[in-house]
């Protein structure tokens, strides 16, 4: 028997500035979102906290206002 995998949320735009959210992870258990302009990207300074897995991740980014 086969399983499919879990469809994630979509990410939301910035809340600060529109631009799209990006998934981000590091080592095995930190993932989160940041905008596309954040960083050397730009200058944006939208980043969600870290979380255990990418669903958290995305909704935490979500949740932000």
């Amino acid at each position: 028997m086969t399983s499919t995998p879990a469809t994630l949320p979509d990410i939301k735009p910035c809340p600060k500035c529109g631009q799209p959210g990006e998934l981000r992870k590091a080592g095995s258990n930190r993932v989160w979102v940041q905008c596309a302009k954040y960083g050397k990207d730009g200058n944006c300074t939208a980043i969600s906290r870290p979380e255990a897995n990418k669903k958290d991740a995305i909704a935490s980014w979500n949740r932000m206002r």
